[in-house]
């Protein structure tokens, strides 16, 4: 009875780290936190602001 748990349990830890050998790898990667840089959009060009905040008139075909 105690030799059927014990093999349950190695086999239980050994599925563990496999699993967990798959998934990350090995040795595991250090995680960097790189500071989150904002990607790229339309309200970081100066054109497109000054464009869109002009008020519009009778003569502006946009």
């Amino acid at each position: 009875m105690w030799r059927f748990v014990l093999l349950l349990v190695v086999v239980a830890v050994g599925s563990y780290y496999a699993a967990k050998f798959l998934l990350e790898g090995f040795p595991r990667r250090p995680h960097h936190d790189d500071e989150y840089v904002r990607p790229m959009g339309p309200d970081d060009d100066d054109e497109f602001l000054a464009r869109i905040s002009r008020k519009k008139g009778p003569d502006d075909s946009d």
